[in-house]
């Protein structure tokens, strides 16, 4: 296994890849640098085992990943590389929600992640939520690569935050969501907020896509609002959220995943 840091000139600042070894998911890449601090990982059953993937992928590796610089600012340029291979399991998560402060005039924070899942491996992908404050400016940018017999659970929200208690906009959220299976585009989602105006009634959104997975069913959640809708090219499901604040968001998908 490898645990260096990835030199200067490297683009992704947090690159992992898992195999599958002697019936269990491992790293065998786990290269980062600042911001990102990877420290050990957590083995456990994956529940319910998909019928068609080997040994290996009933053992589930869950790995938590920690922003040590805690926000977002407005030049910050973060990437993420995760590569599954066959028949691997994996779980991801972050320590906690991220701040993308406001962005001085011109500037915009990126943050890029790509996703490639080779045949058999299954991940579920969740990160916490973004908090937009006022005149921030954010683009992320996300690629993901499926294979035959790999399967997804991903997870994508936000939410404004005004600490002064008014209703000053962001400037630009500006989202880009691209899978290919096989090479060939599958879905394409895009999401371009400019100086949006949020309800008082709704100011946290969030995406839940399952690819490979059978049709979520959500019980009752007071206070969310959720659209459920068939993906395109028999890929799965998506959820579309939205809700007063981030706890029906989290209390969805933790139903969910």
């Amino acid at each position: 296994m490898k645990h260096v840091t990835i030199p200067q000139s490297d683009t992704a600042q947090l690159n992992l890849g898992f195999v599958a070894r002697n019936g269990r998911t491992v790293l065998d890449r786990r290269l980062f640098r600042y911001p990102y601090v990877l420290m050990r990982t957590f083995s456990q059953p994956s529940l319910p085992v998909q019928e068609g993937l080997d040994d290996a992928a009933a053992t589930l590796t869950h790995v938590v990943v920690q922003n040590s610089s805690g926000p977002v600012h407005d030049r910050d340029n973060l990437a993420t590389n995760l590569r599954l291979g066959q028949g691997t399991s994996v779980r991801v998560t972050y320590q906690g929600a991220t701040a993308v402060h406001r962005a001085r005039s011109g500037n915009t924070s990126r943050e890029r992640l790509a996703i490639a899942l080779d045949s058999g491996s299954s991940l579920t992908y969740l990160p916490e939520a973004r908090i937009l404050f006022p005149d921030a400016s954010h683009q992320q940018t996300t690629n993901i690569e499926l294979s035959a017999g790999s399967s997804l659970l991903f997870t994508d929200s936000f939410t404004v935050h005004d600490p002064e208690g008014t209703t000053r906009p962001l400037r630009e959220l500006d989202n880009t969501l691209t899978i290919r299976r096989d090479g060939e585009i599958v879905l394409l989602d895009r999401q371009h907020l400019v100086t949006p105006a949020f309800d008082r009634g709704f100011s946290a959104f969030g995406t839940i896509l399952l690819i490979g997975h059978d049709e979520p069913n959500l019980s009752e959640i007071p206070h969310l609002y959720a659209a459920r809708s068939r993906l395109p090219s028999n890929l799965g499901w998506s959820l579309r959220l939205a809700a007063p604040d981030l706890r029906p968001i989290r209390t969805a998908i933790n139903l969910v995943a």
